[in-house]
């Protein structure tokens, strides 16, 4: 069983998941069109999108060393909860573009401290 102290942070990585999914196959253009991106935010990006998926697998086996294997189960769940919610509510309308902006640009340290707490206090 996961920590409570943690439990928000695995849905809020699968929604920056999801948040970046949209940048990288080009749809976060119709909630911002006058957004423009510079190509070191898009590469921050693009790292960012690809090392989540690490982390998510290892931060589930982890803590389900820890604390069993429904624990490592929660973290997954938990992170899908965040992407579905992500798609289904359309998050994107509701964020400004200069948050945006900036959620692409500090997306990895996010998501490495997010899973780091995870591991550290899961």
């Amino acid at each position: 069983m996961l920590n409570l102290s943690v439990v928000p942070i695995m849905p809020i990585l699968g929604m920056l998941t999801a948040n970046l999914n949209e940048l990288i196959r080009g749809e976060a253009i119709q909630w911002h069109p006058k957004l423009t991106i510079g190509i070191k935010t898009f590469n921050v990006a693009i790292t960012a999108f690809a090392i989540i998926w690490f982390a998510l697998l290892v931060t589930a086996i982890d803590v389900s060393e820890l604390g069993g294997i429904i624990a490592g189960v929660e973290v997954l769940v938990l992170f899908l909860a965040g992407i579905s919610f992500y798609s289904l509510v359309s998050l994107p309308k509701f964020i400004h573009r200069t948050i945006q902006l900036w959620l692409y640009r500090f997306a990895l340290p996010i998501m490495l401290i997010g899973s780091f707490w995870v591991i550290q206090y899961g």
